[in-house]
């Protein structure tokens, strides 16, 4: 009795691992997934991430474990009378696909009659905004400021995304912030 494989079995075996070569050389990889970049403003120490400013009255502030937050523990605060306040986070793109971006922020007015806000994206090589948004919001709870369709590829290293509010009634106003991301895909 003879062992192995007769040969028509094992010339239809090379076959097949010949064919089965040739698909997986000419197989596509699948396209690079999303990348989200997220900070939620956690953690105990959010200022050594975080870099806040203000002009007049303006001041940029966190809470810490406060129960306030739209996720989470805390959340960052823009706090404004007569003057400006904002919070910017430092984002390293080198590595995302920055064709198609999208940036988005959820802010929380503490006022029944709502503010105005911003969101901004900026290249601190000259320090110029790249992209911004001022959208009203009513108060009463966190609404989405958004960002869609930004092409990044002409910018590496770090970019900011900024959280601002202005104000000029003379009636100091909270703003509460949470939740900001950038978001990139080929």
């Amino acid at each position: 009795m003879k062992h192995g494989l007769p040969k028509r079995t094992s010339k239809a075996l090379a076959l097949a691992a010949t064919l089965l070569s040739a698909v997986s050389l000419t197989t596509a990889t699948p396209a690079q997934a999303s990348v989200r970049v997220w900070d939620g403003v956690e953690g105990a120490t959010p200022w050594t991430r975080w870099q806040g400013g203000g002009s007049g009255d303006g001041v940029a502030g966190y809470d810490i474990n406060g129960g306030v937050a739209r996720s989470g523990a805390n959340d960052g605060w823009l706090h404004v009378g007569n003057g400006w306040a904002a919070n910017r986070i430092p984002v390293n793109i080198t590595y995302l696909n920055r064709g198609n971006c999208t940036v988005d922020v959820w802010f929380n007015p503490l006022t029944s009659a709502g503010a105005q806000v911003g969101l901004q994206i900026w290249d601190p090589n000259g320090w110029h905004i790249i992209a911004e948004t001022y959208p009203w919001f009513p108060g009463g709870g966190y609404r989405q400021a958004i960002i869609t369709g930004l092409d990044l590829r002409g910018f590496a290293g770090d970019i900011y995304l900024q959280v601002i509010y202005g104000n000029s009634n003379g009636i100091k106003t909270f703003v509460r912030f949470d939740d900001m991301a950038i978001q990139c895909s080929s």
